[in-house]
């Protein structure tokens, strides 16, 4: 079932932070390694007066081995209806799980942990518009003092100078 926040347009980029927190070795012998990953999502959610911030936590456990592609895409899927629970918008929770998923291959790799338990923490942070709130052709939005356009259209340039007249008007 949609939610309204599938519908919700991210602006600039979506952070996503990966963190080992754990590794534990189980009582018995695991066919796969075994993940605990614990969710955080920070939502900003622009409003024409004001930005309405939701902290949203959940967690969940994947058995996972980066050489079974069918097993990737089940963890995959669960992982993306997570996100979805947490009110990460549709577009964004591909590259999410990408994400999430590749560093906990890498985290099994490097820290040679296979068919051990990994406990990691993944944060999430972004800004998102409903699309009822758009105004004008170009699909950017005024809010206040700050002019939010959306991440598509941003080049370097336009974020450092994004970024040094915000810390003027600030």
């Amino acid at each position: 079932m949609a939610l309204a926040s599938d519908y919700w347009k991210a602006v600039l980029d979506t952070c996503c932070h990966t963190y080992l927190e754990a590794i534990i070795e189980p009582e018995t012998p695991l066919l796969r390694t075994m993940f605990l990953i614990d969710l955080n999502a920070t939502i900003r959610r622009l409003h024409s007066d004001n930005v309405r911030i939701s902290e949203n936590q959940d967690s969940i456990e994947l058995q996972f081995n980066p050489n079974d592609n069918f097993l990737r895409e089940l963890q995959g899927v669960a992982l993306s209806n997570k996100l979805q629970e947490l009110q990460v918008p549709i577009e964004e929770r591909g590259s999410l799980v990408d994400t999430i998923l590749y560093m906990a291959s890498e985290f099994e790799w490097k820290y040679q942990a296979s068919r051990k338990i990994l406990r990691m923490r993944v944060e999430v942070d972004l800004y998102v518009i409903d699309d009822d709130d758009t105004d004008g052709a170009d699909g950017a939005c005024d809010y206040g003092v700050y002019r939010v356009v959306p991440k598509s259209t941003l080049t370097v340039e336009n974020v450092r100078t994004t970024a040094e007249v915000s810390s003027i008007m600030c």
